[in-house]
């Protein structure tokens, strides 16, 4: 079997679609990967686009679809390639260098890469035989030689005298017979051509006379065109640059001026009183110098606080003289100056020697105090002994008397021992908390006594023999008291006794070494208070001090001698601060005086006459600085109003020179403004009069009897022309009737003597025998040439593609089927596992097409000789069940693990689903591509438009009337069917205006195909089987198309972009003031840029200027929302209509009564196209 080798694999990783059938697409799919990929999108979202494009990629000279612009890279041996295209430009790059393309399969082969469920189904909608021969075909390399042979007809032919030798002969009988009555024929047609050319003659009179009619019109429009102009004429040359408010804006410049006139005069009072002011001041015109009146108050500030500083240092003196003397009168001494001599160290000594004596009292009375409590402590029994004794009781406790007792015993014990160690560590904690570290030594043995009694009476097992006769004897060697008996009960009581009186001499034994730690301090107490003696009798001869003092005598002497000393340093301090105060405060009333002494305030006493003077100097220079102020500011309203006096007098001056008027024209500006309205409605008179000149003379050059001479005649000329046009019009009855008589007289000659028949019978028969010939020479050469090809190529690879075709056939169908082949006949059977042979015609739809993808992905692998392309497929599911859709997957995946790429396109959201769940639990890897829009706008997860995203399966059929109610105007109302106008596109046209065939109309919407863009889409992919619609019923409805198409140009001619407020938005025609009103008037008016210039003129929006509608003209123009071009009447759109289908309706395929009811069906639900639907004249032309 085949497979995708690494090297031969193309894995494609990027394909971009710019340009496809010579129209732009945005499609771009990235990250594709070397396994499966399902690429998901709606109809019309650029799936077949993609597929085509890869063919594109891979064999770009042998496309046939326009210009292509197709980028993308591929994979291939393990090096990256690029492919441009763009026509028939190829670029390819190797791993970024230039490189010639790679060696493809042949280009007839590429078809092979590609397999659609249309072509699958297409080959299961003819006969069972049909089935059989399309599967042979595909086994055999895709060309059925015999089949084809026979369709052409290869082998039959004709032998003796041919039947169309005899016509020729028979033919050339007639036309010779038939020569000799064509001479009087062309005596008749001789005159039957005059009387035509007459004919035409009196009907181009009858046009030429329409046209004069116009052209009458024009010389009427012109002549009111004069009138207009005359009226206009009579106002003044100046008005044209009126605006109608310029008498007012007058008066109210008048009116601003006189009042900036009384402003300047104001201004300049107020000038020169505030000048006057600062030149009565005391103060220097310039005012103070700067930080003047800072400095001042600086000083005063300091004046003032050297004033306090005086006052303070006074109340501390004579606070410090009441402390002093206080303190000398408890001191009793007779003698300050030497007091106030003794320094700090003598006084810290005395203060040492105090301490000294309390810390060694303190010592002592501890001593004795541990003396009464531990002096006598003295165990009678040694701990060490009571505790072996405990022990050997514990472990007698422990021993059973038997072995069935055991287990209660030791229980018991470790109760008891327990409870003892429990008093040791209540014991311990008491000596402890009474400061002997001793008692938390011996609560911490008492601990660890109750930890190990109460796991050593956890151990298991119960000794087989007593061991208690040897503990009784080793205890009693310890010269401890016994129990009074050796029973549990009694050994219990007496281990209690033992454990207490084992506590009682541990405490004993930690009392009696606690003292002896702290024997020894009574010799060291006693040195210290030997040296405290020597240090008392040298302190007594320094301060002369009673040595026999008290401590606390002593240190009473200190304080109170510390405590005079500093009322005496207080008091001295005191003196110096206010002499200092006194000599600052001096300082600064001198530096205040110097400073108001320039300013008329020399004599400064106090504080107060500073700060009078400081408040004087400031209320001085404030009114200075606010008549400068007021200076200013009265010259800048004099500026000002001198300015706007100047300015008013230009804008007056402006509005005169732009009138054309001389100064002091008031009442001729006031004449004229009362005129505005009777002149802009002359003005208005005028440019309409001369619109309806330049529309007559449009219609006019529509007439198609119009000539250039008709413009300049007069009306006198226009009548006479007129009147002989009219007279030669009215030959036209005559002569038509004349020439009817000739044509008939013609035709009843032709009857028997009819040579252009017996010359065309004779051609056709002399055509006839040369077809003939060719048709047979053909046949019997092509028999020989296809009997040649078939015999070499009919077995060849069969057996490769046979086996692999069955292989696949057997894996997609689980086993259940298997394909066999009789050579001999070259028919296929399919034998079901139960060993059943069915007929092909037995097989059902979803199998039959599973068979043929079978053979054509068979037919790939082994024609395949080098390079292996990506398979894609396109919705190859959707005819299989669940079961039948696992089997498909499983084979394709075998496909792609074998290293072959595999793309999957798809509508269906379930199929995308089967895929994830049936991939997600392989190694094969899977990508999911989504596309979403029309025509692949976009590629995105999850992307829709209007026709919404993936379909569950097929798409769901919306709720119709039943058969007997769909009539097409009750369609139309069930289907909302939207308002078509000729600015949209016809692509968007809804088919009910196409057709009023209700079921085909239903066929087609319950397909969700609505619009003609989508019809016309599954034309171009040649599926309209899909919604049972035939090619003939198809080309009437895209003949109806086109026909609308070209009507809708034919409107748009003379009619500009539609305008909507962000085109008025961005003109500065039209102010924030009018923008609503205006965007309207253009909403009315269907955004007609002129209907919209219209309405302006006319007044649709009060207070709008005419020029501003002028200047909004020129944008319009500018940007494409109003042409130069006239617009066409209704008649010009249907000519142009029936013009696009001329060629249908001559061949029959369309009537003219079809298309009028298609553009009537779209004028009728257009309200602003009522008057363009067709209509029918007099004598039947439209």
């Amino acid at each position: 079997m085949p497979t995708a080798t690494a090297d031969a694999a193309l894995h494609v990783r990027r394909l971009a679609v710019q340009r496809m059938y010579g129209r732009s697409f945005g499609l771009d799919v990235e990250g594709l990967d070397p396994g499966v990929n399902v690429i998901a999108g709606p109809n019309g979202s650029g799936k077949t686009t993609l597929a085509r494009a890869v063919t594109v990629l891979l064999w770009p000279e042998a496309h046939g679809w326009g210009r292509p612009l197709v980028e993308g890279t591929f994979r291939l041996g393990g090096e990256p390639w690029r492919v441009d295209v763009e026509g028939s430009r190829v670029q390819c790059q190797k791993d970024g260098v230039p490189a010639s393309p790679p060696s493809m399969p042949p280009p007839g082969h590429r078809g092979r890469y590609h397999m659609s469920l249309r072509d699958l189904l297409a080959a299961t909608e003819d006969s069972e035989r049909a089935l059989a021969d399309a599967i042979l075909q595909e086994a055999q390399g895709g060309y059925d030689v015999p089949g084809a042979a026979g369709a052409l007809g290869f082998g039959e032919y004709a032998k003796g005298k041919l039947k169309e030798t005899r016509e020729v002969e028979e033919a050339r009988g007639r036309v010779e017979a038939a020569r000799s009555l064509h001479r009087d024929l062309e005596r008749k047609e001789r005159s039957l051509r005059r009387l035509r050319r007459e004919r035409d003659e009196a009907r181009a009179a009858a046009r030429r006379r329409d046209a004069l009619e116009q052209a009458l019109a024009v010389v009427r429009a012109e002549q009111e065109r004069q009138e207009a102009e005359r009226a206009f004429n009579a106002f003044p040359e100046g008005m044209q640059a009126l605006q109608g408010d310029e008498a007012d804006r007058l008066d109210r410049l008048r009116a601003d001026r006189a009042d900036a006139v009384e402003k300047r005069e104001e201004a300049t009072a107020q000038r020169t009183e505030a000048e006057a002011r600062i030149a009565e001041s005391r103060l220097p015109a310039d005012g103070l110098p700067d930080g003047t009146l800072d400095t001042l108050r600086t000083a005063l500030q300091e004046w003032d606080e050297a004033r306090t500083a005086l006052e303070q240092a006074e109340r501390e003196r004579a606070r410090a003289a009441k402390t002093e003397a206080a303190e000398w009168e408890r001191l009793s001494g007779d003698d300050k100056e030497a007091a106030a001599q003794i320094d700090g160290p003598a006084v810290d000594a005395v203060q040492s020697l105090a301490e000294s004596r309390l810390e060694v009292q303190g010592r002592k009375a501890a001593l004795r105090a541990l003396e009464r409590r531990f002096g006598e402590a003295d165990p009678e029994t040694s701990p060490e002994q009571l505790r072996r004794g405990v022990e050997q009781l514990a472990e007698w406790l422990r021993e059973p008397a038997s072995a069935s007792d055991g287990k209660g015993r030791g229980r018991i014990l470790r109760y008891v021992v327990l409870a003892g160690a429990g008093t040791v560590v209540v014991g311990g904690a008491v000596l402890g908390l009474g400061g002997a570290p001793l008692g938390w030594v011996v609560a911490g043995v008492g601990a660890v006594v109750a930890v190990a009694a109460y796991f050593a009476a956890r151990s298991t097992g119960v000794a087989t023999e007593t061991r208690r006769p040897d503990l009784e004897h080793r205890f009693e060697r310890l010269d401890l008291p016994t129990p009074s008996t050796w029973s549990v009960d009694a050994v219990h009581a007496h281990l209690d006794s033992l454990l207490q009186d084992w506590t009682d001499a541990r405490l004993e034994a930690a009392k009696a070494q606690e003292w002896a730690r702290h024997a020894d301090e009574a010799d060291a107490i006693e040195d210290k208070q030997a040296e405290l003696g020597e240090r008392e009798g040298d302190l007594a001869d320094r301060l002369h001090v009673d040595p026999g003092l008290s401590a606390h005598s002593l240190l009473w002497f200190v304080q109170r001698l510390g405590a005079w000393q500093e009322a005496w340093t207080e008091g001295m301090g005191a003196e110096e601060k206010m002499r200092e105060a006194e000599r600052q405060a001096e300082t600064w009333r001198e530096k205040v005086e110097a400073l108001v002494e320039p300013y008329g305030d020399d004599h400064v006493e106090d504080i107060s006459d500073g700060q009078a003077a400081l408040e004087q100097l400031r209320e001085d220079q404030q009114a200075l600085e606010a008549a400068h102020a007021d200076r200013e500011n009265a010259q800048q309203r004099l500026d000002q109003a001198t300015e706007q006096v100047e300015r008013i007098d230009d804008e007056i001056a402006q509005l005169f020179d732009r009138l054309g008027l001389d100064d002091e024209s008031d009442e001729t500006v006031a004449e004229w403004c009362a005129q505005f309205d009777e002149y802009e409605a002359a003005e208005e008179a005028l440019n309409r009069a001369e619109r309806s000149v330049e529309l007559e003379r449009e219609r006019l050059k529509e007439r198609e009897g119009f000539e250039e001479s008709m413009l300049g005649a007069t009306a006198e000329e226009l009548e006479r022309r007129k009147e002989e046009a009219a007279r030669q019009a009215e030959r036209v009855d005559d002569l038509s009737d004349r020439i009817s008589r000739i044509q008939q007289q013609v035709e009843d000659a032709k009857t028997d003597h009819d040579l252009e028949e017996a010359l065309a019978e004779h051609q056709s028969a002399r055509q006839a025998l040369r077809r003939r010939g060719r048709r047979d020479l053909r046949r019997v050469v092509g028999q020989a040439l296809a009997d040649v090809v078939h015999e070499r190529t009919r077995n060849q690879d069969l057996p490769a593609v046979f086996a692999r075709a069955d292989e696949l056939f057997r894996h997609i169908t689980s086993d259940r089927y298997r394909l066999d082949l009789d050579r001999a006949e070259s028919t296929f059977r399919v034998v079901t596992d139960a060993g059943r042979g069915l007929a092909l015609q037995e097989l059902s739809g979803g199998t039959k097409v599973q068979l043929l993808l079978a053979v054509r992905m068979a037919f790939v692998e082994t024609q395949e000789q080098g390079i292996q392309p990506p398979l894609v497929l396109d919705e190859a599911l959707a005819n299989s069940d669940d079961g039948k859709a696992a089997a498909m997957i499983e084979a394709v995946r075998t496909i792609a693990a074998e290293g072959r790429q595999v793309v999957y396109l798809t509508a269906q959201s379930d199929e995308v689903a089967k895929w994830r769940r049936q991939l997600d639990e392989t190694d094969t890897a899977l990508a999911v591509h989504t596309l979403s829009g029309a025509d692949g706008e976009s590629v995105a997860a999850g992307g829709t438009r209007e026709t919404g995203g993936l379909r569950p399966g097929r798409p769901a059929s919306p709720a119709l009337p039943p058969p007997e109610e769909r009539s097409h105007e009750a369609l139309a109302r069930h289907l909302d069917v939207p308002v078509w106008t000729p600015r949209n596109e016809v692509a968007a046209l809804h088919l009910w205006y196409l057709t009023d065939d209700a079921d085909r109309l239903c066929r087609a919407v319950e397909a969700a195909y609505r619009r003609w863009g989508q019809l016309a889409g599954l034309a171009e992919r040649d599926a309209l089987s899909l919604i049972d619609l035939d090619p003939s019923t198809y080309r009437r409805l895209e003949a109806l198309a086109r026909a609308v198409e070209h009507w809708a140009a034919a409107w748009r001619v003379g009619r500009g972009t539609p305008v909507g407020r962000a085109a008025l938005e961005a003109t500065d025609a039209v102010s924030d003031t009018f923008i609503d009103d205006v965007t309207a008037l253009a909403d009315r008016v269907g955004g007609e840029a002129a209907r919209i210039l219209d309405g302006l003129r006319n007044g649709a929006v009060k207070r709008f200027r005419s020029d501003k509608v002028d200047e909004l003209e020129a944008y319009f123009r500018a940007e494409g929302h109003l042409t130069s071009e006239t617009e066409r009447p209704p008649e010009a759109w249907w000519r142009r209509a029936l013009e696009a289908v001329s060629e249908d309706l001559e061949a029959g395929r369309v009537r003219r009564d079809e298309v009028e009811a298609v553009l009537r069906r779209i004028c009728d639900r257009a309200p602003t196209l009522k008057d363009g639907s067709p209509t029918e004249t007099k004598d039947g032309s439209t």
